[in-house]
């Protein structure tokens, strides 16, 4: 089938989405959904024409699933990669939450913000002097902040505001500070500390390693994306358990893997968007993380 007759029998279908009986509607719907993407501009663009809320809530049912079951697969697809480049994670994300997501100016944007930081580095600087860099450029120059309250606001964790207006939670910013330096080579992993999170600096003295292969001992130093990359150690995570009164446990300590990063971000994400009664971005979301 041409794209022409394609289109023409979308139109037909879409059309038809006012169906009043249930079963035939089902059938229709799935045959609207197994156009993918390709629906969505014929459903747009009926739903700007439709006269009636019971229709236009249809339409805006199946984009919707269609988006869901979108991110779903490309999310799975980099899931599995063997690197999971963390900023792939986060623009599909991205693209997800925001329709408009222009992903090619965002990740030239992100390229941009990872040059001029490689600029100012060379194999010469110990590890906190290359720290100093990537804070320099992160926080002084481009002067990415934490807004107070950020993490209950939905925009503070899509990319495109963070880059665009240099604000962001510890989340997001730190998301893109582990992207950065993972891009120079620089291992820089996300923690999961309970109530916090933060980054942990490993072991560069060879190439870097996937994050389930380090240990404690190769923590050289933590970072705080939301606290201008403020460096602290292990001793001061320990005072921070004993103070909320929880069980130690490594996991506080090591590494995360990029996509437990972008889970963790999903989560909270999640949390906020319920707070705003957001449910079709909430089960988009929770549909994605069951079928991980």
């Amino acid at each position: 089938m041409s794209h022409v007759e394609e289109i023409k029998e979308l139109d037909a279908l879409v059309s038809l989405l006012d169906e009043p009986n249930v079963d035939m509607f089902n059938e229709i719907r799935e045959k609207v959904l197994s156009y993918g993407r390709l629906a969505i501009p014929v459903l747009e663009e009926a739903w700007v024409n439709t006269l009636g809320d019971h229709d236009s809530i249809r339409i805006e049912n199946v984009i919707e699933e269609i988006k869901q079951e979108e991110l779903i697969q490309e999310f799975n697809n980099w899931a599995k990669e063997s690197d999971s480049n963390i900023i792939k994670g986060y623009v599909i994300l991205s693209k997800y939450l925001q329709s408009d997501f222009d992903e090619g100016l965002y990740i030239s944007k992100f390229e941009k913000l990872v040059r001029e930081t490689w600029l100012e580095i060379n194999d010469s600087l110990t590890a906190l002097e290359k720290i100093k860099v990537v804070n320099h450029v992160f926080y002084s120059v481009y002067q990415h902040i934490a807004e107070a309250d950020s993490i209950l606001k939905p925009e503070t964790y899509y990319l495109n505001k963070v880059l665009d207006y240099k604000k962001g939670n510890p989340v997001s910013l730190g998301v893109l500070y582990i992207a950065i330096a993972q891009n120079l080579d620089i291992p820089v992993f996300g923690v999961n500390l309970p109530g916090h999170f933060i980054l942990g600096y490993m072991d560069d003295s060879s190439t870097m390693k996937f994050p389930d292969e380090y240990i404690e001992e190769d923590v050289l130093f933590y970072l705080n994306a939301g606290k201008n990359g403020a460096i602290f150690t292990g001793n001061e995570i320990d005072h921070y358990i004993n103070k909320i009164k929880i069980n130690h446990k490594p996991e506080f300590y090591l590494p995360l893997s990029n996509l437990n990063v972008i889970v963790r971000m999903i989560n909270e994400l999640i949390v906020v968007l319920e707070k705003e009664n957001n449910n079709s971005k909430i089960n988009g979301l929770k549909s994605l993380l069951k079928r991980l």
